[in-house]
């Protein structure tokens, strides 16, 4: 019986091979890391397209950093020392995963820190945080270390110059602010890979009818002095920062101190006339679309007020009412008594206080959803935003 002739296979038809430039325009209008991710472990070309330095910067660039939790300010190492100031957001938000990740994997307990009960947590931008000694010591100024959480990294800050502090006396100096400075988006895109880990401090204080800002770069390895003289005290000042520019709302004024981080230079805008910055709070924020914004907490609500912001100055058109955002209730339908409590980039940080009972809300400022975020111990009344991509969307800091 004659063997049955095999007949050949049609060769399989060949896929498609997408050129990388293209591969990378599609990863970039994936929504979340979280789908990038998903996506570099398909195949080995798509993880070479998304693991390159110059891919994850646009991504970056492109796509807000989402917040994963936030960081207790009042953290000092006294009442709980061995504390972790890290609280991640929980379900049903979206990051809580994420969150859940950063937790494990980062060391915000800062044991790779000598000494590291001593720090008290005074900012966080970028995935570094800012400390500073515990207030129990002597003058802080002296001794300032940013650190990064994630990937258990720290540098010390030299001191400021003495001849720069001469002229103030030490008690002033010991009431400093100190802030990291927002890298900006243009920034961001346009450093190298070996300046990805620079950073600036700026270093706030009131002497009289004085306002001191003392800028630091890690750069050069230098403090700059900056002053404004006011026409008086500014009493409490409430920090904000937008469009490359800190701002800090004088109490009971209507207006609020500019001070511009490109050029260091200081000035005074106007606010709106019945703004609230007095009682219920207030804060200056990036409003979208090229406007500066200032949101102030009403009965039940935000209002937003926006003007025109060219080349870090304010348009001729002056403050227009824009919008109001209705504030969420408790379960049982009382309200919050609501707190700002930090404002940069596109976030706001919010807390809503009952007698029992805290919580962290955000609300974003380009969509102006608010969501909540996590509940608080009773004995935070301050804290960081800390928005970062995850691992490895997330490259070291320092």
């Amino acid at each position: 019986m004659a063997a049955a002739r095999r007949i050949p296979s049609a060769p399989a038809a060949a896929q498609p091979v997408l050129p990388d430039e293209i591969l990378e325009e599609i990863f970039l209008r994936l929504d979340a890391a979280a789908d990038l991710a998903r996506a570099s472990a398909a195949c080995t070309s798509f993880l070479r397209v998304v693991s390159a330095r110059r891919f994850l910067r646009r991504f970056r660039s492109l796509h807000p950093a989402p917040v994963l939790g936030v960081l207790d300010g009042d953290w000092f190492g006294i009442t709980h020392p061995a504390a972790d100031l890290f609280v991640p957001v929980e379900p049903p938000h979206l990051s809580a995963s994420a969150a859940r990740a950063l937790a494990r994997a980062a060391d915000f307990t800062f044991s790779f820190i000598p000494d590291a009960r001593s720090w008290w947590p005074r900012d966080y931008r970028d995935g570094r945080v800012l400390l500073s000694p515990r207030v129990d010591k002597a003058i802080a100024s002296d001794d300032l270390v940013v650190c990064d959480p994630l990937h258990r990294r720290y540098v010390r800050i030299p001191p400021i110059p003495d001849d720069l502090t001469a002229p103030i006396p030490p008690a002033v100096m010991q009431n400093f602010q100190p802030y990291l400075v927002p890298a900006s988006e243009d920034e961001d895109d346009k450093l190298k890979d070996e300046e990805q880990s620079s950073f600036r401090i700026i270093c706030a204080v009131q002497w009289g009818n004085k306002f001191i800002a003392f800028f630091f770069s890690s750069a050069n390895q230098k403090w700059e002095l900056v002053t404004y003289h006011s026409l008086g005290y500014f009493g409490h000042l409430r920090r904000c920062y937008a469009h490359g520019c800190f701002f800090w709302v004088v109490d009971s004024e209507r207006n609020a101190l500019m001070l511009d981080t490109r050029g260091m230079k200081f000035s005074i805008i106007d606010l709106p006339p019945n703004n609230g910055t007095s009682s219920k709070g207030a804060a200056i924020v990036e409003a979208g679309e090229g406007r500066l914004g200032l949101l102030t907490l009403g009965d039940g609500a935000i209002d937003l007020s926006c003007m025109i912001w060219r080349n870090n100055s304010v348009g001729a058109e002056g403050w227009q009412h824009c919008k109001m955002i209705p504030l969420t209730k408790d379960c049982d339908g009382s309200n919050y008594d609501w707190l700002i409590m930090d404002a940069a980039g596109r976030y706001l940080s919010l807390m809503a206080l009952r007698s029992d009972s805290s919580k962290c809300f955000v609300l974003d400022l380009k969509t102006m959803l608010l969501k909540r975020l996590c509940a608080l111990n009773d004995m935070v009344v301050h804290f960081h935003l800390y928005a970062s991509f995850p691992s490895p969307f997330a490259p070291p800091s320092l």
